[in-house]
């Protein structure tokens, strides 16, 4: 059986855990010639919406999108620089909705995404986009265990 990786979705968060995956990613499209998704999904968190009267202007909204394409610009660049063709997605909404129903609108391969190492009552507590990733994605999941996490 061969295996075709024709495009591989990249969800990051841009926090430390961002360059393992997207080392683990860009090998796999160095190796099958594949495009990559980068994608970052950017949502107010429920409890902020469940304050009253809680509002944040636009401007604020255009700030975090506007934040989120830069970091995606300096990614991909480096990506480029590899010889990978990239692809940067900005999406407003729950990041593990929008990695699937990404995933399912592009018809990728393939999803690389980093496990937080999170264990037990913040696992439990925090839930796992991840793990939910893996359940509902219409595709097969990579999940990058990052250096240095603990999972009991």
């Amino acid at each position: 059986m061969s295996v075709k990786l024709h495009r591989i979705l990249v969800p990051i968060d841009f926090s430390e855990h961002a360059e393992p995956v997207l080392e683990w990613a860009a090998h796999l499209a160095e190796e099958h010639h594949s495009e990559i998704i980068l994608l970052h999904a950017y949502h107010l968190p429920v409890e902020f919406q469940q304050l009253e009267g809680a509002y944040l202007p636009q401007d604020f909204w255009d700030t975090v999108k506007d934040e989120a394409k830069q970091g995606l610009t300096t990614h991909s660049e480096a990506l480029r620089a590899r010889g990978i063709q990239v692809r940067p997605v900005v999406r407003e909404g729950y990041p593990a909705t929008v990695i699937e129903d990404e995933a399912a609108n592009e018809e990728v391969d393939l999803i690389v995404i980093g496990t937080h190492g999170l264990s037990g009552l913040k696992h439990l507590l925090l839930g796992s986009i991840a793990e939910r990733v893996v359940q509902k994605a219409p595709c097969p999941v990579l999940t990058v265990k990052l250096p240095g996490s603990a999972e009991s």
